[in-house]
């Protein structure tokens, strides 16, 4: 891991920038999939749902996803195009107002990433069991546009002053294991729970309350306060000295990496049969907790007033060529920021961290014998600090037994700029999903998604095993 990795600017940078560029799925799961009954995919949606079949995952494959969504920042905001070339907002041929007339007052942006290890799913009489080991992971940042402002206005008049606060960055990943059981217990309802076992990987959460920057003469005076607390197993801060001969946390190493936290977690669900035609369903997922060792955590905190040089616009050495390359512009900002925050190293401490939990609530009406539903799906993802809720519309087309696919479209984050896909293929040897609830059309030449407010990808590939008795 590299050495700066909790720096708050690495985070910030980090997840702001690359992180819209991973398709880092949104909650581990797939609206799309909510109402194809022949796909394992929607177990992760609703424990009460029961596919038409059994299935064994092929291992590290059995369901892969990744996610962003933000609320309204996208990376068409962030990346430009120049000369054949991608660069950062920082660069000295993007336009400083038309850059910040696109971004919110406060931008945040939230990214996902799962991948089931082990898993598997069978019928034992009127219930249905599910297991499975999955690694998951996290990051949301909060950022506000007086920030973006500072970075890119660099170097100004003497007496210029940025007053920026509530800078967040949270980060997290943790190994699942999990027990799911549905069974009906009455003609038209069926219930699900799974009960998951959560060994805790790694975690940071950093908080910027208050920057004030004055500019003096040639340098900033920056007075800022803040919190920053990092769990890792064998986590080693790495400490120097500043001018006024204090000391703040540069990097950290690692001794002896391993878990760092253990949790538990639960998902419940239902599904209702209202009429022959109409089902309704609900399910909360994720209640639950990762509680972080003490003896893994560095606690830092920044109260305190230092000088800063500023943010440097990428003109340097690559001038004469029009533009620093999108690689080189990250790294100077990432020193930047390196720069910018100091944290004090104070007495570790064990935390504990909540699931970001979600509640979905659905219907959909069947016709044609089966073959074609139409669905309405909430979903509501439980980010600090706030929630964030999208409605999915969507047709499913199921014409023959061993094939579904189905077309979605969401409201909040696509703006009406995009739409679902999920095919889901299961002949009698085999089965194989892929889907998206945000289909992208325009890419970066290093295939990053530009336009948007969310993207996600999920895929899986399973043996079916035998279906219901």
């Amino acid at each position: 891991m590299n050495t700066t990795y909790i720096k708050l600017a690495r985070i910030l940078l980090a997840s702001v920038l690359f992180g819209l560029t991973v398709i880092s799925g949104s909650a581990q799961q797939l609206r799309t999939a909510y109402f194809m009954e022949n796909s394992p995919a929607r177990t992760a949606l609703n424990p009460a749902f029961r596919p038409e079949r059994g299935y064994v995952s092929i291992p590290v494959l059995g369901a892969v996803n990744a996610s962003y969504t933000t609320n309204g920042i996208a990376v068409d905001n962030i990346l430009f195009p120049k000369n054949g070339k991608t660069v950062t907002f920082m660069d000295n041929s993007v336009n400083t107002e038309s850059f910040l007339n696109n971004l919110k007052d406060n931008n945040q942006i939230n990214a996902e990433f799962g991948t089931q290890i082990l898993s598997g799913g069978w019928y034992a009489g009127k219930g249905f069991w599910t297991v499975d080991v999955s690694l998951k992971g996290l990051a949301n940042v909060r950022v506000p546009k007086t920030m973006f402002e500072f970075m890119k206005r660099g170097n100004t008049a003497e007496g210029t002053a940025y007053d920026i606060r509530d800078i967040s960055a949270y980060a997290e990943s943790y190994l699942e294991t999990g027990v799911g059981y549905s069974r009906p217990i009455k003609e038209k309802l069926t219930v699900g729970g799974k009960v998951k076992l959560l060994l805790g990987v790694g975690s940071m959460d950093a908080n910027i309350t208050h920057l004030h920057a004055v500019m003096n003469d040639t340098k900033w005076s920056v007075t800022s306060t803040g919190t920053m607390s990092a769990s890792m197993k064998g986590l080693v801060p790495e400490m120097e000295t500043d001018e006024q001969g204090r000391e703040y946390i540069s990097s950290f190493d690692f001794d002896s990496p391993g878990l760092s936290g253990f949790g538990m977690g639960v998902d419940l669900g239902a599904t209702y049969q209202l009429t022959e035609n109409i089902t309704l369903s609900a399910a909360v997922l994720d209640l639950g907790f990762v509680s972080w060792n003490k003896s893994g955590n560095t606690f830092g905190e920044v109260n305190g007033t230092f000088d800063f040089d500023g943010f440097d616009l990428a003109i340097g050495d690559h001038v004469a060529e029009g533009s620093q390359g999108m690689g080189e512009q990250f790294d100077a900002m990432k020193n930047d920021f390196e720069n910018l925050f100091h944290f004090t190293q104070k007495a570790s401490e064990g935390r504990t961290s909540r699931l970001r939990s979600t509640i979905n609530v659905g219907g959909e009406y069947r016709m044609l014998e089966n073959k074609l539903g139409f669905g309405l799906l909430s979903s509501t993802r439980l980010y600090s600090p706030k929630a964030y809720t999208e409605l999915t519309v969507s047709a499913n087309y199921r014409p023959i037994k061993w094939f579904e696919a189905a077309l979605s479209y969401s409201f909040i984050h696509s703006k009406f700029k995009t739409y679902g896909l999920a095919l889901n293929f299961t002949p009698s040897w085999i089965n194989f999903f892929i889907g998206s609830d945000y289909m992208f059309t325009k890419v970066t030449p290093q295939f990053i998604p530009v336009s948007g407010n969310a993207t996600n990808l999920y895929m899986g590939i399973s043996v079916p095993l035998r279906g219901k008795m």
